[in-house]
């Protein structure tokens, strides 16, 4: 894989996608309260990783009038909302009325984000960065990440 950021947040959407399908199947209590545990953790080391690094470098470039950067602005939306989501799911019980329509909301946000950033984010990155600053974004991002990740875990222990 290469370090261009398209890639690397390919392969963090993947995972969030495969994360959600486990807890979506799973019908064991403890084991999805631990899912969901993890999944938020990945979710929220993403959206803050993408938001400081990927959405900071388009809005360096974007023209005041361009209609991707009100998108991106919905983007961070997205992301706080779906993270309320999993905030209130650590409070429902698994396999409830109410978790089951707290997991499939998320499940249709992150798709949805996810769509909206492959058409419109991907796009403004194809077009305004070159082989080589996409690349050094990407980098930028998994060193951001790593870091989010790191603190916590220490902040867990």
């Amino acid at each position: 894989m290469t370090d261009d950021i398209r890639d690397q947040l390919r392969q963090d959407h993947e995972s969030v996608l495969a994360e959600l399908d486990a807890l979506r199947s799973g019908n064991d209590e403890r084991r999805c309260l631990e899912m969901l545990r993890t999944l938020r953790r990945s979710w929220v080391i993403h959206a803050l990783a993408e938001e400081t690094v990927v959405y900071r470098a388009l809005e360096g470039v974007e023209a005041a009038n361009d209609s991707r950067a009100s998108r991106a602005d919905e983007r961070f939306v997205e992301h706080e909302l779906v993270d309320g989501l999993f905030e209130k799911l650590t409070r429902s019980t698994p396999g409830t009325v109410d978790w089951n329509a707290r997991v499939n909301v998320a499940a249709d946000l992150i798709r949805r984000h996810i769509e909206t950033e492959y058409e419109d984010t991907f796009a403004a990155l194809r077009e305004r960065f070159d082989q080589e600053q996409r690349d050094e974004i990407g980098r930028r991002f998994v060193l951001a990440r790593d870091k989010l990740a790191m603190l916590e875990e220490l902040k867990a222990a």
